[in-house]
């Protein structure tokens, strides 16, 4: 019933939201295709190039990560495993989400399920960390010019709440806390494994080099995942500051994290919301209908590795057992 409630909880927020979105957009549309129809699609292919190059890139952090945990994971399965995570949280309206699905397959890959777990759950740790240093980083190159208040609100709120998690992970005192509230609670059987995790992680703080390693990577990877966002301004003859991309875009990150169908609608309504002030919101629903289709392209792929990961797999059971017959 939860995992149901979920599922229709999701399908509900992001087409609900999509859909107010596209309504309220109705009276623009012949504007809004205008100005994607003026798009330069030299820039278009661009930003795309990019784009695969930024899952590249994060693929590499994961294979960093996973070395963290002395666990060898080629670059190409973890390119893999990225995209296979695109398509389950863009195209699976189901309650395993693209995390554990990479944690997964990574799991069948490595044959250490608890340690692919912990290994995936610090990459996206690390991640979301670089989203708040990037932002942190355009706040104070702003100093102040950025006229959407809340903006800045958001991300020192953010901060705030990024310092004391890492306190709480990387504090022997808290962590002991933490380690007996997880066995405290039943949850059969499953507080076991919420505390084998927590230490898994909490034992990244003994591996600042990977950690470091990581977090650098991420920032490259975000970086160009930001650039892509002020091509697509760009390509439609929209001038705007790329310090404000770098602002907006780690706010609109973590509100897709609202449960959503792969932040479908949710990203969507952020980036009209936020650009609107600076591009209009023509401009604005324009770039995120642009980088829709891109992120279709992107789960697409991710849907094609899915399938050959599927084939591969049944075809090894089979010989399996014949060498076990």
């Amino acid at each position: 019933m939860k995992k149901k409630f979920l599922i229709s909880l999701k399908i509900a927020v992001s087409f609900g939201l999509l859909g107010g979105l596209f309504w309220l957009m109705r009276k623009d549309a012949g504007d809004i295709l205008a100005i994607i129809s003026s798009a330069d699609l030299r820039w278009l292919a661009a930003a795309l190039v990019i784009l695969i190059c930024n899952m590249a890139t994060i693929a590499f952090r994961l294979k960093i990560v996973f070395h963290g945990e002395n666990l060898n994971l080629p670059f190409g399965e973890a390119l893999r495993l990225n995209f296979i995570g695109y398509f389950f949280n863009n195209f699976m309206p189901t309650a395993v989400g693209g995390d554990i699905m990479k944690a997964h397959c990574a799991g069948s890959y490595t044959n250490s399920r608890m340690r692919s777990y912990a290994s995936v759950m610090m990459d996206r740790v690390i991640g979301l960390y670089s989203f708040l240093i990037v932002a942190a980083i355009a706040l104070i190159a702003d100093r102040g010019r950025f006229q959407i208040a809340s903006i800045r609100f958001i991300v020192f709120s953010f901060l705030i709440c990024g310092i004391a998690a890492f306190v709480a992970v990387t504090n022997k005192k808290i962590a002991d806390i933490l380690e007996r509230f997880f066995l405290r609670i039943k949850l059969g059987g499953l507080e076991k494994r919420l505390d084998s995790l927590y230490k898994l992680v909490h034992d990244y703080r003994n591996r600042l080099d990977i950690v470091g390693k990581s977090l650098l990577v991420s920032l490259v990877s975000q970086s160009m995942y930001f650039i892509v966002i002020y091509i697509y301004f760009y390509s439609m003859g929209t001038k705007i500051s790329i310090g404000h991309v770098f602002l907006i875009m780690p706010v609109v990150t973590f509100i897709t994290m609202i449960p959503s169908i792969g932040g479908l609608g949710v990203r969507e309504g952020a980036i009209v919301a936020f650009f609107s002030p600076l591009a209009g919101k023509e401009t604005a629903f324009a770039v995120s209908l642009l980088l829709l289709c891109a992120l279709f392209v992107i789960s697409v792929i991710g849907g094609i590795c899915y399938l050959h990961w599927s084939l591969s797999k049944k075809r090894k059971k089979p010989e399996d057992a014949d060498r076990h017959g």
